[in-house]
This record gives C-alpha cells, sequence and structure tokens, in this order.
C-alpha cells in the first residue's frame, strides 16, 4: 500500500493560474478609450465656438442695423423740419461717425479709427458713453458717400468690427438712402 500523505511535488504544474490585465493591454485599452472621447469633445468645443461666433455675429447685424436706422431718421427728421436731408449729418459724408443710439446723436471719429462700443452699466444697452460704459468687444464706424450723379441719393456704409478668439471680424451693412421729400 502506497499512501501519499503529502502532494507536494508537482504542484506548480497543476495550480490554476490567475491571468490580469499586462501593461500593453492596459496601454491599448487607455488609448481605445481616449480615441472614442477625443472626437466627441472636439465636436463639442468647435460647436461652442461656434456658436460664440453666431452670438456676435448677431450683435455685430444689429449694431450695423442701428446704426442706419439713426440715419434714416435723421434724414426723416430733417425732412419733417423743413431742413436739408443731410443737415446735422453732413460731417458724416466721406468720413468715419460712431452712433450713440440712446442718447439719439453722432460724432466723427478722430483719424481713421473709432472708439470701440460701450455697454451701458446701469441700461446695458450699447453706447457710445465711456463715463458710464465698459467697453465691449465691437468698434462701429458709419461712413455716408455721395452716389455719383445724383444729389438726392447717398450710400450709408456702416461696419462693426470685432475680434472673436483671437481673430479680427468684420461686418459690413450697405443701404442707399434717398431725399424722398424733395428739395
Amino acid at each position: 500500500m502506497n499512501i501519499k500523505i503529502f502532494k507536494s511535488f508537482g504542484k506548480e504544474k497543476h495550480r490554476k493560474s490567475f491571468r490580469g490585465f499586462t501593461l500593453i493591454e492596459t496601454f491599448v485599452a487607455i488609448t481605445v478609450l481616449l480615441i472614442s472621447l477625443v472626437g466627441p469633445m472636439s465636436i463639442a468645443a468647435q460647436s461652442l465656438r461656434l456658436a460664440y461666433y453666431a452670438r456676435e455675429q448677431v450683435t455685430a447685424f444689429y449694431l450695423a442695423q442701428e446704426a442706419a436706422e439713426y440715419i434714416r431718421a435723421q434724414r426723416d427728421q430733417n425732412s419733417l423740419a423743413g431742413n436739408s436731408w443731410l443737415a446735422g449729418i453732413d460731417n458724416c459724408v466721406n468720413a468715419l461717425c460712431v452712433i450713440d443710439f440712446p442718447n439719439f446723436s453722432h460724432t466723427a471719429c478722430t483719424g481713421n479709427s473709432c472708439p470701440p462700443v460701450y455697454v451701458g452699466n446701469v441700461t446695458t444697452l450699447y453706447t457710445q458713453d465711456a463715463v458710464t460704459g465698459t467697453p465691449s468687444p465691437f468698434t462701429r464706424a458709419v461712413t455716408l458717400t455721395p452716389v455719383p450723379g445724383s444729389v438726392d441719393e447717398i450710400e450709408v456704409k456702416v461696419t462693426v468690427s470685432w475680434v472673436s478668439v483671437g481673430i479680427n471680424r468684420s461686418f459690413q451693412l450697405k443701404e442707399n438712402l434717398f431725399n424722398w421729400a424733395g428739395p
């Protein structure tokens, strides 16, 4: 009778091996995970940048439209008062001007640049009042150009410029106005 009480020899061969991830498998898994996350994250970041740009572009459009409306209102007031249709805004003919719509005024720019548009601290309206406002990223310039061959037509050109994510942007609005009331 041959009875073995202790079975110590050959135990290493029959022992179950518990295997974990190797270092290379871990790196491959992390790489696959990162690649699958980078795509959607970059798409989300690009979408956010485009949303901010769209918001700024809409603001620029409204600032330009507001300036054109100011010129139109000045023309209409002059006609109703019996004045020359460009009275009061003639300093903007072939020159750069800024419009302060909340105060219904305008001033000629000095040199080839205009001051930024300010946001009022109390009213949050866009204004040219530097005392009661903080600078916005926008600059608005208006130029009135006579149309050749016509004394009753001018071209209103409004340019709104700003810097977005380090890129210079601008929006330009052109509109022709007529002396509809006549001389």
